[in-house]
């Protein structure tokens, strides 16, 4: 810093003429020194853009972006000039009314000034200045596609032949029959920006970098989500930075992505930095990616023995038409070899996705390949570790042996979420995907779980290559939190702080609705928050998220600012419990009302909006909750998952040592004429019961099916079990004397493509019969990671419990008896408000 005044000069009234020249060399030197190159002054543009004539689509929108957010703060708009190599070797002119330059992305000047890129990867960027000029630059590849890739939907305006040809095409690649996943690369193509989603963005993050430290947020999407400061100067930033992500991959998975995305949405992802991975992952096959083989009606109809058998039939329609492979298939093993083997050949993908199709859960092929594979010891995460992953590993193994330069992903999910027990360790071509879902984490158990499993698999992962898979869908019309008002950002601190130099980045689920018109709410209209800062922390996962969060509220809500914290940091601490407590509703929507009280007829009151719209179903929860249970109460007693065998036979120990709950005349609640009890216990993750039947007739017991998912089950003598879990009311479970068993989740309507996962078997003696069943829990996310598979819930506790019935039906001749443990007082079991309470213990 300069001296003002020199010490020299000195003014006095008898100086005269010296003291005169003194005073103009003052004020020459205070100017010198204050001096300062501005982009914008006064409102007045001081500065212009500058781009290569071969700059990228990401660049020109960087540019764009830049010029625009100018104007927006200032009123000043700055030009934007587009200048060639070789032009530039002519010239270092500016326009007349230009005194700085801001070059984006590489051009003839950057590289004058020693601007290198060539270290920076994932959306990395470099920021550095001159005493006239700035510079915004980041790698800059553009993607482009490899032929065969299909330029439109299915579905779409001649989209049929566009998919008929890239199968031509590709089938004369391969010789075979198999799917090709590029036919899903067209909707990353923007034509309104002119952009692909896969192109390199640095200089772009570069630009947005800048703008968010004049003050731009983009918490939501559109002009409703951002906020513009107003300013009449802009310096030229003085700095010589390079910044790069905590997390490579930063990628937000769009559900309807392939389906329709408005603008705001696209640069809304665009301003989140995010980052697509296409050199760590690859295109389309994040996950599920052996599907492609046996997708295709002619694959199934020339390989039958490629697919699972369940109940005696091929699994050609599993997942609506996707099918199902049995895993011990040799010739399966050969086409999923020579699948990946194409794709590696020709597309040149770094990975490949090598795990199975989705809800592949169910339980392990039927086949006798495939017999005595699972492991239902270890409960629903473990049920089929063994037989999916070994699978994994044998596929791995030969694809490293063939192209030791790639690599494959699997998953750790569902019944597979545990690590397999028979294999010390993976090849090193192997990278993992683990599904979490981080709102649960409140729970401290489950915190504790999540970081046990990333360690255990770890141990086993040579690569140290993971990734996590993550579900924010708690916005998803019929889904367990659909209304509630699911915060959770100090979760996502404190768990990508745990994640930071072990993750190579995530992916996140999000639900987009196909028709919005549908939906009584903004999809985003809480789930932007958690977003936002998400994104952030993917850059900087020790950034004070209190200091973030504060920012947000300030900016956001404007004078709703204390209001909204109240109700956000309220709903973070309580919305788990908003299912189960009606109270914690009424404090929500109070608090909510609050805050659109005091943000008034303004666009802070439209923000505020956004919640009061979404949190309206809680309303008529909150109702539901207010009428009393009056069912029963049983304790499942705790016992060890390795004590039982689900024979039906009932002649472990422990069962003897807990009580027995009666079952009763279901109108009435007299006793029935033949007589049913059932003991319950909690082992491992499972929640098992053991029913007897007794039955003077044996010789007549009525059997109305031996066939899985047969309807025809209720015209026999019948159980039923009816449960509710924390965060899932109800499933319903039957099972005939014949051990065929039929499951159906209650929720919206009869869904008979659920499947509980629940081990089950039953035995006859002389004077009853008797049921064995172990129903695992998936944890409170399984409605997320996959609706259709398992019990969403958790061990249930006396403050969280598990709502439950046991019924019986029996038929003999013209007449039935209907019984059960919690009567209702009507023909019908499934009246809910009459289940009984369980709790483990």
């Amino acid at each position: 810093m300069c001296n003002l005044i020199p010490e020299h000069v000195r003014l006095d009234e008898t100086d005269g003429m010296k003291n005169l020249l003194a005073t103009i060399l003052v004020i020459a030197t205070v100017q010198t020194c204050i001096a300062e190159t501005f982009i914008v002054k006064d409102g007045k543009p001081l500065a212009e853009i500058v781009v290569s004539d071969k700059a990228t689509g990401m660049q020109l929108l960087a540019a764009k972006e830049l010029q625009t957010y100018v104007k927006k703060i200032t009123g000043a708009e700055l030009a934007i000039r587009v200048e060639s190599v070789a032009a530039a070797s002519r010239r270092n002119d500016r326009r007349r009314d230009a005194v700085a330059t801001i070059y984006v992305g590489r051009s003839s000047h950057t590289d004058k000034f020693n601007i290198k890129t060539d270290d920076l990867k994932h959306g990395a960027y470099r920021v550095a200045s001159g005493a006239d000029w700035v510079a915004f630059e980041g790698p800059s590849t553009a993607f482009k596609p490899v032929e065969p890739w299909a330029r439109s939907r299915p579905s779409g305006s001649g989209g049929r032949a566009e998919k008929d040809r890239l199968q031509k095409a590709w089938d004369k690649i391969t010789g075979e029959t198999y799917a090709n996943p590029f036919h899903y690369v067209y909707p990353f193509w923007n034509e309104e920006l002119q952009v692909w989603e896969f192109d390199d963005a640095g200089s772009l993050n570069a630009v947005y970098d800048f703008l968010r430290g004049l003050g731009v947020r983009w918490f939501y999407p559109g002009e409703l989500g951002e906020v513009v400061p107003k300013l009449t100067d802009i310096p030229l930033p003085k700095t010589n930075k390079v910044v790069r992500p905590d997390f490579p991959l930063r990628k937000l998975g769009w559900w309807s992505k392939r389906i329709s995305m408005t603008p705001d949405e696209n640069l809304w992802n665009l301003r989140m930095s995010t980052n697509h991975g296409v050199d760590l992952i690859g295109l389309t096959q994040l996950c599920h990616g052996s599907k492609f083989v046996h997708l295709r009606e002619e694959f199934k109809k020339a390989n039958p023995e490629c697919l699972a058998m369940y109940g005696g039939k091929r699994a050609t329609d599993h997942k609506r038409t996707q099918g199902a492979p049995c895993l011990s298939s040799k010739e399966f093993f050969k086409h999923h070899l020579k699948y990946s083997r194409a794709v590696f050949h020709h597309y040149d993908e770094p990975l490949i996705s090598i795990d199975v199709v989705d809800g592949y859960g169910r339980g392990v092929c039927e086949c006798k390949l495939c017999e005595g594979k699972g492991t239902p010891a270890r409960g629903w995460n473990g049920l089929m570790s063994d037989y999916v992953l070994g699978y994994v590993d044998r596929v791995a193994r030969e694809l490293q042996a063939s192209h030791p330069s790639k690599k494959v992903s699997a998953l750790s999910y569902g019944a597979y979420q545990l690590p397999p027990q028979n294999i010390e360790s993976f090849p090193s071509n192997l990278s993992l995907w683990i599904c979490q879902s981080r709102k649960s984490h409140y729970d401290p158990n489950d915190r504790t779980r999540a970081l046990e499993l990333r360690k255990a698999w770890l141990e086993k992962l040579p690569s140290k290559q993971l990734f996590i898979y993550e579900y924010y869908m708690a916005n998803r019309p019929g889904g367990a939190w659909e209304g509630i008002p699911v915060y959770f950002p100090r979760q996502i601190s404190e768990d990508l702080k745990s994640l930071k130099g072990l993750s190579s980045g995530e992916y996140i689920d999000l639900y987009q609705p196909h028709d919005r018109t549908k939906l009584p709410y903004d999809y985003l209209a809480i789930s932007h928050l958690n977003l936002y800062v998400t994104t952030r922390l993917w850059w900087d996962a020790e950034r004070d998220v209190d200091a973030m969060l504060e920012d947000y509220y300030e900016k956001f809500y404007g004078p709703a600012q204390n209001e909204m914290k109240t109700f956000i940091e309220y709903c973070e601490q309580n919305w788990h419990r908003m299912c189960k407590d009606a109270s914690v509703i009424e404090k929500a929507l109070a608090l909510v009302t609050e805050a659109r009280n005091a943000a008034g007829d303004t666009i802070y009151g439209k923000r505020v909006a956004l919640a009061v719209q979404y949190v309206e179903p809680l309303k008529r929860l909150r109702d539901q909750l207010l009428q009393p249970r009056e069912g029963p109460i049983a304790r499942a007693v705790l016992r060890s998952a390795n004590d039982l065998k689900v024979d039906g036979k009932l002649d472990e120990p422990f069962w003897k040592t807990v009580r027995d709950y009666n079952l009763k005349e279901l109108q009435t609640g007299n006793p029935p004429t033949a007589h049913t009890n059932f003991r319950i216990v909690w082992l491992g993750d499972s929640l098992c019961l053991g029913v007897t039947c007794r039955e003077p007739d044996m010789q007549n017991l009525k059997i109305g099916t031996t066939k899985k998912d047969d309807p025809n089950i209720w015209s026999g003598d019948v159980v039923e079990v009816l449960l509710e879990t924390q965060f899932h009311a109800y499933y319903q479970i039957a099972i005939s004397p014949s051990g065929a068993v039929i499951d159906l989740d209650r929720e919206k309507r009869l869904d008979t493509l659920w499947s509980s996962g629940a081990e089950i078997a039953t035995h006859h003696s002389k004077d009853a019969w008797t049921i064995e069943i172990r129903l695992p829990a998936a944890g409170e996310n399984a409605k997320d990671i996959d609706a259709r598979q398992g019990i969403a819930g958790k061990r249930p506790s006396e403050t969280y419990p598990w709502y439950l019935n046991v019924c019986r039906q029996r038929i003999r001749g013209k007449e039935t008896e209907l019984t059960a443990w919690s009567p209702t007082g009507t023909r019908r079991f499934n009246v809910p408000k009459k289940f009984g309470k369980v709790y483990a213990k």
